[in-house]
């Protein structure tokens, strides 16, 4: 039987640091650049493939939208970073998490409220291993952060996605709801020890780059 995490705020300041090729930072839904990159990764039909249609956004305007209704930054300290890489500074997708009602049976009054892990990328980014570079740097700060449990979904059909994630430490539970986009599986990754040679926390609880 699946039980909800405790909700908890993070203990620690963000972004996750930086990996060998990716940074991290809050979006700006003030800027241009921002605002057109997030908007332009929905836009790809291939990206949103295995999004459910109503986290589509159809315009910019929709978009910003959405993003100032919803700044879960305030409340729990983290959410979804922008990922860019290193050397250039180019935005690459997001990646991270954030406090979801999740519906995890047949019946759609059945939710539970979890830390949702997710990502998404452009597609010339794909293939590259950089979805699972981020994943082990977000991964490991939500450890740190006090966060207990991470809860993913992810259409079975998506397999590049579903190896990422196991990868990361996440494991199978069980079955989504039926969607229109294909078998929807769940799963959770528990709170682990930070042992990524990668990040390292300073003693003020800080996350630094090692």
């Amino acid at each position: 039987m699946i039980v909800a995490a405790e909700a908890r705020a993070a203990r620690i300041p963000d972004p996750p640091p930086p990996t060998r090729r990716l940074t991290f930072r809050r979006w700006d839904i003030h800027s241009d650049t921002d605002r057109l990159a997030y908007f332009l990764m929905f836009a790809d039909p291939a990206v949103v493939r295995y999004i459910d249609p109503e986290r589509r956004y159809p315009s910019v305007a929709a978009m910003t939208d959405m993003l100032a209704k919803d700044p879960p930054f305030d409340r729990w300290g983290y959410g979804f970073w922008v990922v860019s890489l290193r050397a250039s500074g180019e935005i690459v997708g997001t990646c991270g998490f954030k406090r979801r009602d999740m519906q995890v049976a047949a019946d759609p009054d059945e939710h539970v409220s979890v830390d949702e892990f997710g990502y998404l990328y452009k597609r010339k980014f794909w293939g590259q291993g950089l979805a699972t570079e981020a994943a082990q740097a977000v991964t490991p700060w939500a450890d740190a952060a006090g966060i207990e449990q991470l809860w993913a979904r992810v259409i079975a059909e998506n397999i590049p996605s579903v190896r990422v994630l196991q990868g990361t430490g996440f494991t199978y539970v069980q079955d989504g709801p039926p969607c229109p986009e294909g078998r929807e599986l769940i799963l959770v990754r528990n709170a682990q020890a930070v042992t990524s040679p990668e990040v390292t926390f300073t003693a003020a609880g800080n996350p630094a780059a090692s």
